[in-house]
């Protein structure tokens, strides 16, 4: 139980996957414009990697994850937190039953990209790199559209098998594997005509960091506008930050650390 002393201002539904909610409290506190320890966000962090898998419960037509995210909006909202986020793309799409049952406001990952894609001066047609989950949702498609923004999907299918297969191997550990996978997936989407490319999917955001630039092609990460929109909400400053190191680079690197990942 948390001390009543301590007053926690965001609540974060993590472990979907583990990785990703690490990488996003990493870009939270980075981009945090702090000098001492307590100039940063006070939070906590609900790791809940038991869930049902979000993807394979849009695509067969069932709300599976749907109880446990509500039991994880609650007990952050009996630790009474002022704003909840969730660094998992996919989970949005049941963004709406959540927020009706929260007391507090849940940040929408995609209305965070939205700000963020103007504020990075993406221009033209925007790609979105995410689950097969997220896409048929539709919420990135009807905030994009709203926002002004011309949608591109590649029409190969090797586009979507690879940002599939990066997925899958940054759950596994892989994270150097994932980075060729997403790298050759925006080569295909700027081939394809697209300005801007979207890190729509979390754990594509675990290796924005270890990717090369793509013939001038704007890549907003999804965990890192999502920080920002958490920053900006709470009152606290936001600050540029250079890009970083990865967190992990390699399964070996991450077990020498003394972590594991299960799929």
């Amino acid at each position: 139980m948390i001390d009543h002393g301590i007053s926690l201002q965001l609540g974060v539904i993590g472990g979907l996957g583990p990785l990703a909610s690490a990488d996003f409290y990493f870009k939270l506190t980075r981009m945090t414009q702090a000098f001492r320890d307590n100039e940063h966000v006070p939070a906590v962090i609900l790791s809940v990697p038991q869930l049902p898998d979000r993807t394979e419960a849009i695509l067969a037509g069932h709300d599976g994850p749907l109880p446990s995210l509500k039991a994880a909006v609650s007990t952050l909202n009996a630790l009474g937190v002022a704003c909840i986020a969730m660094p998992c793309n996919t989970a949005h799409h049941w963004y709406e039953q959540l927020a009706a049952s929260s007391q507090a406001r849940i940040i929408h990952i995609a209305d965070a990209v939205v700000a963020e894609t103007h504020r990075s001066l993406g221009r033209g047609k925007v790609t979105i790199l995410a689950t097969q989950g997220t896409l048929v949702s539709g919420f990135y498609r009807d905030r994009m559209s709203a926002a002004g923004f011309e949608l591109c999907f590649p029409a190969v299918t090797e586009f979507q098998g690879r940002v599939d297969r990066a997925i899958g191997l940054v759950k596994g550990g892989s994270i150097a594997e994932a980075a060729s996978e997403t790298e050759r997936a925006l080569e295909i989407a700027r081939s394809a005509g697209a300005d801007t490319a979207v890190l729509g999917c979390t754990e594509l955001s675990v290796v924005a960091a270890s990717l090369n630039p793509t013939n001038g092609l704007v890549v907003i990460d999804s965990n890192a506008a999502l920080a920002r929109a958490c920053l900006t909400r709470l009152g606290f400053a936001a600050q540029d930050v250079p890009r970083p190191r990865p967190v992990f680079s390699s399964r070996k690197e991450l077990e020498r650390f003394g972590g594991s990942i299960q799929h």
